[in-house]
């Protein structure tokens, strides 16, 4: 099978959930077993991806080929071309005493996107070194943005002793290029960006997520209906996602092997030249992202 990366960067907070939840947050989002931390799963990015081209009037022989026949034709007939893998976390943005706001990363998380990257024929270097618990790794100087008095940069309650790594500058302008298509906002990801240690990171992801008490009315008396009033927890807005996006053999041979596996991967971006609408309270306005693929660019088309 032949890869290429898919990135998903939340224009607004992302609630994709579990249903009821067992604490004190009614409506959790999901996440890993293993790590604790939020991600998109693979069915739902298919079928969102799925909507996205119908909207952009990629053919249905064509979409049929890239995600399978839809349940209602034949679903048995034959399976998509495209396998979605999971998305998963890359960088969380924090609140900082300095700058608004900074996208934290681990070591942990850039080691499972550089191997993914591997897959899909990149390279990034994604050992920052050894990061303490009270510490952050910035790209360059120019993320004084977020420093503060002596070197500290303040995120949440956190209070981490900044230094300098080239690892953190290549993977900082790598994560920049593929998630943002504006040079601005590019720049602005490098000078608000930083590594934190994986203990920090896990901790980040459990008290940094946004939580919202939601309600319905009553139409007739006015107030909160009788057991209509729950919290509700989501992904913040500018949180980034990444995962890998698969052409399998038999999908490429149903194309005619025209252009491999670039050519399955060009028909789904084909759905991303507009923002798409993942889990939830659409209705709301949650779950707006930019999704991107990393295809080559001479011959990109879309994006967003």
């Amino acid at each position: 099978m032949e890869a290429h990366m898919l990135y998903v960067h939340a224009l607004t907070p992302i609630h994709v959930g579990v249903g009821q939840g067992a604490g004190v947050i009614d409506l959790p989002v999901i996440r890993e077993k293993v790590t604790g931390w939020p991600y998109l799963p693979g069915s739902g990015v298919k079928g969102v991806l799925r909507d996205a081209c119908e909207d952009a009037k990629v053919p249905d022989a064509t979409r049929k080929i890239v995600f399978g026949p839809e349940t209602r034709d034949n679903p048995s007939e034959h399976a998509g071309g495209v396998i979605f893998a999971d998305l998963r976390l890359l960088c969380l943005p924090v609140r900082s005493y300095k700058g608004g706001f900074a996208w934290v990363t681990s070591p942990l998380a850039l080691s499972r996107w550089a191997r993914d990257c591997a897959m899909a024929g990149g390279a990034i270097p994604a050992d920052a070194g050894t990061i303490g618990d009270k510490a952050i790794v910035l790209p360059s100087a120019d993320a004084r943005n977020i420093i503060g008095t002596g070197h500290d940069v303040r995120l949440e309650d956190l209070k981490l002793t900044s230094t300098v790594n080239s690892t953190a500058q290549t993977v900082a302008e790598a994560i920049a290029a593929a998630s943002f298509e504006q040079d601005s906002w590019r720049t602005f990801f490098h000078t608000h960006f930083g590594i934190v240690s994986d203990t920090t990171f896990s901790f980040l992801t459990r008290t940094a997520t946004e939580i919202t008490a939601r309600n319905r009315i009553d139409p007739d008396r006015k107030i909160v209906a009788e057991g209509a009033l729950w919290w509700e927890e989501a992904v913040p807005a500018e949180t980034i996602f990444a995962g890998l996006l698969l052409s399998t053999p038999q999908g490429i041979t149903r194309m005619n092997g025209a252009g491999g596996a670039d050519a399955l991967a060009r028909e789904v971006e084909k759905g991303l030249a507009r923002p798409i609408q993942i889990g939830g309270n659409a209705s709301v306005g949650r779950g707006l992202a930019n999704a991107r693929l990393d295809l080559p660019a001479a011959n990109a088309g879309g994006g967003a």
